[in-house]
């Protein structure tokens, strides 16, 4: 849940953001705020109006010439409004950070009422809780500051937690883009592909080891795609069923046989087996249900992600050295 709904807060964020520019924009060009002003009224002798229905309410108090200029300034302002508007896509903007904003908020509810399985959804119920109530994490009254400390204590353990082997330098998405590492993923999968077109069972293993790096690597740039942070993906190590999980929550529609399946390689460990401690091969998934489940993830995650499903073979390295 929480990739969902942090995917959701983000593009509010970036709603909310462009449509303060546009409405700075649009409040220089129309010069304000469509309003006329009436003269004799009030204590300072005039008074601003935004509507039709403010002018009849004040009818009695004026003469019919100011009546007729306020009424001629409002509808000029209002035009100038509009027009400006529909130059800028400042109404069309704010529509937008509306809807995200409803759809993030439904979606944190959810979360909020869903009872965690690991330290780590606690964390990501906490942090959903605090940025919906103080997204600049500014608000100084209890309890904000002692929950962002919280917050900072959770996210410590739930680090210190994680296996040691997982705490290296490197992780998805520091310093590869989404689609580097979408090609990266291609490379695997070709060299799959290309050893399983030998007879000999003794390419079987690399083969199958290759496989399964680029399900994990077409799962990674998916959900980096969808604002997970990649400190988090480094906690999964090779996880498939739970990048598996969390990707279809946050939008990737996969066969139902092909999520089992990718449960079904974690639950047994296939990675680790393939690698360190080779088992019979009656043990392990067929290679056809490996191949057709990385080449469902390989189609399934571009289209998700709108990126053309068959690069050239030949720029493909060319493009993750270049991101």
């Amino acid at each position: 849940m929480w990739p969902k709904w942090y995917a959701l807060y983000q593009q509010q964020v970036k709603a909310t953001r462009l449509r303060e520019k546009l409405e700075k924009e649009l409040l220089e060009e129309a010069g304000g705020l469509p309003a006329a002003t009436l003269p004799s009224v009030g204590k300072d002798g005039v008074v601003k109006v935004h509507s039709f229905a403010d002018i009849n309410r004040m009818a009695t108090q004026l003469n019919a010439g100011d009546l007729s200029q306020a009424r001629a300034e409002l509808r000029v302002r209002r035009k100038r409004w509009k027009d400006a508007d529909q130059r800028l896509g400042y109404s069309a903007a704010l529509a937008l950070e509306q809807e995200l904003a409803e759809g993030a908020g439904i979606s944190g509810r959810v979360m909020g009422i869903t009872p965690p399985s690991s330290l780590m959804e606690v964390t990501a119920k906490l942090h959903c809780l605090i940025v919906m109530h103080d997204p600049g994490l500014k608000l100084e009254d209890a309890p904000w500051p002692e929950l962002r400390t919280m917050l900072k204590d959770l996210t410590r353990l739930a680090e210190k937690r994680r296996p040691t082997s997982c705490k290296r330098p490197a992780q998805p998405g520091k310093a590869a883009g989404v689609r580097s590492i979408l090609n990266l993923a291609t490379h695997y999968q070709d060299a799959a592909r290309k050893l399983g077109e030998g007879s000999s069972k003794l390419n079987q293993a690399p083969q199958r080891l290759l496989a399964l790096h680029a399900m994990e690597l077409y799962l990674n740039a998916f959900l980096l795609a969808r604002g997970v942070d990649p400190t988090m993906l480094g906690g999964f190590r090779h996880d498939l069923g739970e990048r598996t999980r969390i990707a279809t929550d946050a939008g990737l529609i996969l066969r139902k046989r092909t999520v089992a399946h990718l449960a079904t390689l974690s639950a047994s460990n296939e990675h680790h087996v393939i690698g360190y401690a080779p088992q019979p091969a009656s043990t392990l998934s067929q290679m056809n249900r490996v191949m057709a489940t990385v080449d469902e993830l390989s189609r399934k995650v571009r289209k998700a992600l709108r990126v053309d499903p068959t690069p050239p073979r030949g720029r493909r390295l060319e493009s993750t050295q270049k991101d």
